[in-house]
């Protein structure tokens, strides 16, 4: 592996842990909110219940206060009759003791009533005293709330730049990702350039090596004739172009997704090569042509069997 392969796993890898710890940080984040609000809630159904019961005791205790206060007035009202009743009797001659023993259980009677008054005006005073306590248990309890829900806005809000942050990540890892490829499509282009070129130099200096010996043997023979190259075999096309093997048989034929509609004519020559792995197979001849395709056949020796996917261009960039 080279320098740049470690380096792209280990940034790979470092990437992957900051990527597994922002999680983690996010995921906490979520737990400890819902967790929070659940415990407001119980918290304000608890107050809620608090405050239903109160009014139901108020409400109740309205009623026997009520119903005193209308005691209170009957008995009044018969203290009065009570009075206007004596003096008529005294008026009359009634018997003054008699008279005065019922006023006397008339007046017990009224304060006993007055007692059970004050009594119940107490219990009610002390009603109220805890209703207000209660109240104010739950306007607590909301405030409580109202914090909660702040602070759950903030939590939000630190989440939302959390996801901010993690879609940044993500996206720079993808970038890195992408440069990544781009690096390893420039390493098997540069290799497949090497090839062709070392390819080319070894049939450059085959040719050389034929064209001395067969000068040599003309000098021998007393020829003035200098033996000269042979046809080139470059013919290349004069526009760009790359397309790819879509099948090829035993003689070595090979069909290509290249045709007269690109610019391909035949005797046209082009450059055979593979991506993965990166290799230089040779040059193939152009030797029948279609609108859509085309029939090639290897120059010379090739260095490999051509198959499907393999790629042809003009030119090896």
């Amino acid at each position: 592996m080279t320098a740049v392969g470690k380096i792209l796993v280990f940034l790979t890898m470092a990437m992957s842990l900051a990527l597994g710890t922002i999680s983690l940080f996010v995921h906490a984040l979520v737990v400890k909110k819902n967790a929070e609000l659940v415990e407001a809630k119980k918290t304000l159904e608890v107050n809620q219940s608090n405050i239903a019961l109160y009014t139901k005791d108020k409400v109740t205790w309205g009623e026997e206060r009520s119903k005193l206060e209308r005691s209170r007035s009957d008995l009044e009202s018969r203290l009065r009759d009570f009075d206007t009743l004596f003096k008529q009797a005294a008026l009359e001659g009634s018997d003054p003791a008699k008279l005065n023993e019922y006023l006397s259980l008339q007046k017990k009677t009224n304060q006993d009533l007055q007692t059970k008054v004050k009594t119940y005006e107490q219990e009610i005073n002390l009603l109220r005293t805890d209703g207000k306590a209660k109240v104010e248990e739950t306007n607590s309890a909301n405030a409580g709330k109202d914090i909660a829900e702040k602070d759950s806005t903030t939590r939000a809000s630190q989440m939302s730049r959390v996801q901010e942050e993690l879609q940044a990540a993500v996206k720079a890892r993808q970038e890195m990702f992408m440069e990544k490829n781009r690096m390893f499509e420039d390493k098997t282009q540069a290799e497949i350039v090497a090839t062709a070129l070392r390819t080319r130099n070894s049939e450059m200096e085959k040719e050389l090596k034929r064209l001395s010996t067969e000068n040599k043997r003309l000098r021998e023979s007393g020829s003035t004739t200098v033996a000269k190259p042979g046809q080139p075999r470059d013919n290349f096309p004069s526009v760009p172009l790359e397309g790819a093997v879509m099948r090829s048989d035993e003689t070595g034929l090979m069909q290509i997704s290249l045709g007269s509609d690109d610019g391909l004519q035949r005797g046209h020559t082009l450059e055979l090569f593979r991506l993965n792995p990166a290799a230089y197979l040779g040059r193939v001849k152009i030797i029948e042509v279609n609108p859509k395709d085309a029939v090639a056949q290897p120059v010379g020796q090739l260095n490999g069997k051509p198959g499907k996917g393999d790629k042809v261009a003009s030119q090896i960039r």
